[in-house]
């Protein structure tokens, strides 16, 4: 952008030109506020001691002085001890959806160790939720909704960047989610054509992703706009950022669970079972059953006190500790956020330092900028350059096949392969600019495993919501009964809760053909196996047993909570539906092409 161009921008009044619309959840307790009064009513804490008590410090106190050691605690024990039950019980939160039954069993048994976690790790005090909720509302910080925002020169991009601080977030308490922690920081950026100031892409932050699947193109047919304002709907509880309303599950990439997932894949397709749900929890990352509600049917926030800030504002650029409480939780679920400049760590966040990365956005000009990126003669320069490097490849391919150093041999065949590769776009590139066709980009092309709406729980209803709460303390209370009974083969015990698991949950779906196939297959190993490993050590058994047998009633009676989810579901679906029937039709922009291209 020209310094005559940036000089005569009303930055402010651009921002507030396309500052997005966020949309809630009807039980949403929490909504972007204003950090001043926050600061104010906490008291700040260094290396695990505390520094200045609530009422002693200011935003302006938030400086570089502690590093990354430093955070805030806004609830205290005073705030915690001043909650009653009859508030506890006013401000918890309903599952409103049947979770468990939106992911297969692998993913069942994730949400039962990471309940187990929860016992062993440190975590967010025992109703800190409603404690926030009444002290938030005591301070009156949801009386204005407050954005923090900044425009930014960016590579060949004018960048707004949107940021919406929370007083807390209840995920895990309030919605059956993944992690509880005292203040939240949310973020969205519109990334501008500097030539007409015209918006080209919007993207969002959910948790700690990063890369092409968290934007959007502005004319994508899943962008609701309403005035030249994109509509955000925020996760009940994450406030995680999602373009289209409905419940999503989360996925949880765990390396070691690779094969496993694989395994689980190719034994799907040769037993021809398909199904929805359950092929969430498959590669590359696991389906989690922490299912976030955006439906948007609370609260909608259309104007914002807009609020001003930059790397010259003191507590952007000078405070790099935790914005809530620090429990020292080691998997840092748990723990406070940092701000939107830096991370726990103290280093500048990529999405502050360099937004148009951090969406995957280099290589891809405004459509303004791209005539002056693709012409004839800067793509004769590229191929001369390309047949060069492929030319010194191919001397260096026989000289590391002379080494007999086999990795060496296929890393430069494969570097080799990419240049042809490359080679072979550049020139068709070439022939379309030949014939005066435009380079078109389809504008979805970028997206490799975008978050997508949950459809409506599938099967039963509360066949499957009963089968999805008690298959893992069915498989616990089978695996107990090794320890109970000498004559039970470990072998034995573990293919027969298998098969009960697997076939049990192709009949909840109402999958009757794979039930029976999988039937057969496991005759087909039982006639082989069952008697093959022998008896299981009787040291501790007993202990053992009753220890799995407490923890399968446990997960059990927690679980019991699918069943009157599955009514509220109900409920809430024939609601929105009625709503939708009675609301106007919100027509999106029709999707249009633009030259982008893929010379530097």
């Amino acid at each position: 952008m020209s310094t005559d161009a940036a000089s005569a921008l009303d930055v402010r009044a651009l921002l507030q030109r396309h500052a997005p619309i966020l949309r809630f959840d009807d039980r949403e307790l929490f909504f972007p506020t204003e950090i001043e009064p926050y600061v104010a009513s906490a008291g700040l804490w260094v290396d695990g001691a505390e520094v200045a008590s609530p009422g002693t410090i200011s935003a302006a106190d938030l400086d570089h002085r502690w590093g990354n050691r430093a955070s805030l605690r806004w609830v205290d024990d005073d705030d915690l001890k001043a909650v009653v039950k009859e508030e506890a019980s006013r401000l918890a939160r309903k599952l409103l959806s049947p979770r468990l039954g939106r992911v297969g069993l692998f993913g069942r048994v994730l949400d039962a160790l990471f309940l187990l976690s929860v016992f062993v790790r440190p975590t967010t005090p025992r109703r800190t939720t409603p404690a926030a909720a009444l002290k938030a509302e005591r301070l009156g910080l949801h009386r204005t909704p407050v954005c923090y925002a900044r425009a930014q020169s960016a590579g060949e991009w004018l960048v707004l960047h949107y940021s919406y601080f929370y007083v807390m977030n209840d995920w895990r308490t309030g919605y059956r989610g993944l992690n509880d922690h005292e203040a939240d920081w949310e973020q969205a950026w519109i990334f501008v054509d500097p030539a007409n100031l015209e918006p080209r892409w919007v993207a969002a932050s959910s948790h700690d992703h990063a890369g092409a699947d968290l934007r959007r193109h502005w004319n994508d047919p899943e962008v609701i706009k309403e005035g030249g304002h994109p509509v955000l709907h925020a996760g009940a509880g994450s406030h995680a950022l999602f373009f289209r309303p409905g419940d999503y599950v989360t996925r949880l990439d765990v390396p070691a669970l690779r094969w496993l997932l694989r395994l689980q894949r190719w034994a799907r397709s040769v037993l021809r079972i398909h199904d929805e749900a359950t092929e969430r929890g498959l590669g590359p990352a696991l389906g989690a059953p922490f299912v976030e509600s955006a439906v948007g049917d609370g609260r909608s926030i259309e104007h914002w006190d807009l609020r001003m800030i930059g790397d010259d504002t003191p507590w952007i650029s000078d405070f790099r500790g935790l914005w809530g409480l620090d429990t020292g939780d080691p998997m840092e679920g748990e723990r406070g956020p940092s701000g939107p400049k830096f991370d726990r760590q103290g280093d500048v966040r990529a999405s502050w330092a360099d937004p148009v990365g951090f969406v995957g956005l280099h290589g891809t000009p405004p459509p303004s900028a791209t005539p002056e990126r693709v012409n004839r003669e800067k793509l004769a320069r590229a191929l001369v350059d390309i047949d060069e490097q492929i030319r010194r490849r191919g001397r260096l391919l026989p000289l590391a096949q002379q080494t007999g150093n086999p990795g060496e041999m296929a890393e430069e065949s494969a570097r080799l392969t990419e240049l042809l590769r490359q080679r072979s776009e550049l020139v068709d590139l070439g022939r379309r600019l030949g014939s005066g066709r435009p380079v078109d980009d389809d504008i979805r092309a970028h997206l490799r495993h975008p978050a997508v709406p949950l459809p409506p729980p599938a099967g039963s209803g509360w066949i499957l919501a009963f089968w999805a709460a008690a298959s893992v303390p069915m498989l616990l209370a089978a695996i107990a009964a090794i320890f109970f009974f000498d004559t039970v083969r470990f072998g034995g015990v573990f293919l027969i809760a298998g098969a009960v698991a697997t076939i049990g949950e192709q009949l909840a779906r109402r999958h009757f053909q794979a039930a029976i196939r999988i039937i057969g297959l496991y005759a087909v190993i039982a006639a082989v196996f069952l008697f093959a490993i022998g008896d299981v050590l009787t040291i501790s058994r007993y202990a053992l047993g009753a220890l799995l047998v407490t923890g399968a009633g446990l997960l059990f009676f927690v679980n019991l909570g699918e069943l009157g989810a599955a009514q509220r579901f109900r409920q809430r679906a024939a609601r929105l539906n009625q709503a939708a029937d009675e609301a106007p039709v919100l027509s999106d922009d029709p999707p249009e092409t633009e030259i982008e291209s893929v010379l530097r």
